[in-house]
């Protein structure tokens, strides 16, 4: 479980610092920083996975990720991330390329600066650091708690989880990277005519959606054989009344279909409002066979009637009894309805001279 979130020079968050409980909503106006503290967080996750520079490339790259207010003298242009959990403590720290000493024209690649991994809640003693990177030198306590220096290239763009295999040597550092690997994100997911949640798809069991729905009506079906079936049907006859949903493999191709009352042939995925088709997806992230310790998603009740926000309530209030939940949201009347099912903490967000203000409410 997180126990707490650091954010430092990132888009509009100056210094940020969240402590995070088992299901976690943040309410702000547009333009207060809520995508960014998800966008902060997913970074995070694309560095345990060896995808920080791609992540910060769709970003717009470096220049567009740094702290974008005024800029004391003795502040470091650098992005700091931290998570500390109950087992570990990570922080990671990314700026410039150093001055090359030849002409380029990647001189503002991201490096990392510093990255570090500790003991959580041992008071950073050195006996409880168990990674430390300085630009491109990374020291390491291996199986035997011995302080070993990793011999191997690195990336200078690259985080360490990325690059460092050897989970028998290095387990701990395995184990925090493992951790933030298996985070789930789910900020939209593509509805459009020629979607592919609207095509048929080769299936394979899939205990998890991706994080762009693309194989929904396998993981659909891998809920129904091995997950809480009955949980899915009853949210989803919740917030369809008269409608059934069901997988169709007849012709090798994996598609759901739903018959509704008073329709004489199911619909396809073709022909499903755009509505139904996010509907559909949030209801398989958030009931996974295999669920996350963590769990963020970004104003899920975009596009949604309000008459289905009863039913999402509850899909939330359900998902979060076997995982951390991180969800933003514009929706007061979502959270009324999930308060009717389990409690949370709420944080409210606000812009001030162009820096993110977090005020926790409950």
């Amino acid at each position: 479980m997180i126990k707490t979130l650091h954010i430092e020079n990132y888009r509009s968050i100056r210094r940020l610092s969240l402590e995070l409980e088992q299901l976690n909503i943040v309410f702000g106006p547009n333009g207060t920083g809520k995508s960014n503290i998800y966008k902060a967080i997913h970074l995070m996750h694309s560095a345990a996975r060896g995808q920080f520079s791609e992540a910060l490339a769709r970003e717009g790259g470096i220049l567009n990720v740094f702290w974008a207010g005024k800029i004391r003298t003795d502040q470091l242009r650098r992005v700091s991330l931290a998570v500390e959990t109950e087992t570990f403590e990570y922080q990671l720290q990314v700026g410039f390329v150093e001055k090359l000493p030849y002409p380029s024209q990647f001189e503002r690649d991201p490096v990392i600066k510093e990255e570090s991994l500790w003991l959580s809640g041992q008071r950073r003693r050195p006996s409880a650091q168990l990674m430390k990177r300085k630009n491109q030198a990374v020291f390491l306590s291996n199986i035997h708690h011995e302080q070993v220096s990793h011999g191997g290239t690195l990336y200078e763009n690259e985080s360490v989880f990325g690059q460092l295999g050897e989970p028998h040597l290095y387990p701990e550092v395995s184990q925090m990277r493992e951790m933030l690997r298996n985070w789930r994100f789910y900020h939209e997911f593509s509805v459009a005519a020629g979607s592919v949640l609207r095509e048929p798809q080769v299936g394979f069991r899939s205990p998890v959606l991706a994080s762009d729905g693309s194989n929904l009506a396998a993981a659909f079906q891998t809920i129904v054989e091995i997950g809480d079936e009955q949980l899915l049907m009853h949210i989803l006859g919740q917030a369809f009344p008269g409608c059934v949903f069901y997988c169709d493999n007849s012709a090798g191709r994996f598609r759901l279909m739903m018959r509704r009352a008073g329709l004489h042939r199911p619909l396809e995925p073709g022909e499903f409002s755009d509505g139904t088709l996010r509907f559909l997806c949030l209801a398989v992230a958030l009931l996974s066979p295999r669920p996350p310790a963590f769990i963020a998603l970004n104003e899920p009740e975009n596009s949604l009637h309000p008459q289905m926000l009863p039913a999402l309530a509850r899909l939330i209030a359900e998902a979060s009894r076997y995982s951390q939940i991180w969800l933003t949201s514009h929706s007061p009347q979502l959270a009324k309805l999930i308060e009717q099912h389990t409690r949370f903490t709420l944080y409210q967000l606000a812009m001030t001279e162009g820096e993110t203000q977090l005020t926790r409410c409950a």
